[in-house]
């Protein structure tokens, strides 16, 4: 059942990132150009071709297909965003957003030492997925992707509830909540 709950989990993970970023692939590719640690074209490239490689790749390991090299595909991908995440903090730029679920929105995660473990940890997952024995039945693959689905769910509401505010937290840009409170305002006389 490890192997289910821990390729589950991880598929789970990169479906919901990778989705999430079809809404604006512009905004993803931008986010990894500011990144800056390929040549700007490339980067452009990456960042239209990663939300399909996160949802592809998280179907993959929640279906249980194509492994182990998903597994090994998926701790390579998060092996690349700690690598980044890194040189960015060791530069001091920690006003990026991390790219990861929410990008171009006010309340962006901004990249903090958290990210790149966060990253390693979900890479030993790729590298588990990969090298953990296949469920013993279909049974045991059902309820370790029940597991999963319960912990990323329960991850997730934890993270919105945590994002909502945070004492002594300021949105990057904050300059723009007169305008937002303006146009509240306006919307709520005209209906």
């Amino acid at each position: 059942m490890v192997s289910a709950i821990v390729s589950s989990l991880l598929g789970l993970t990169l479906l919901v990132a990778g989705l999430g970023k079809f809404r604006d692939p512009e905004a993803h590719a931008r986010v990894v150009v500011g990144y800056k640690v390929m040549p700007d074209p490339a980067a452009r490239v990456v960042g239209r071709v990663l939300p399909f490689t996160e949802t592809l790749l998280g179907a993959a390991l929640l279906f249980r297909v194509g492994f182990p090299w998903a597994g090994y595909a998926a701790a390579l991908l998060f092996v690349s965003y700690a690598t980044g995440l890194v040189v960015n903090l060791a530069r001091g730029r920690t006003e990026l957003a991390c790219g990861c679920f929410a990008f171009g929105e006010e309340d962006a995660p901004r990249i903090g030492w958290f990210h790149p473990f966060r990253a390693l940890f979900f890479a030993s997952l790729g590298v588990a997925s990969a090298l953990l024995p296949a469920p013993s039945s279909a049974g045991v693959t059902v309820a370790g992707t029940a597991v999963a689905l319960l912990v990323t769910a329960l991850a997730f509401a934890t993270s919105s509830l945590l994002a909502v505010r945070r004492p002594g937290h300021q949105a990057v840009d904050d300059y723009l909540a007169p305008a937002r409170e303006e146009l509240l305002r306006r919307r709520a006389a005209l209906g």
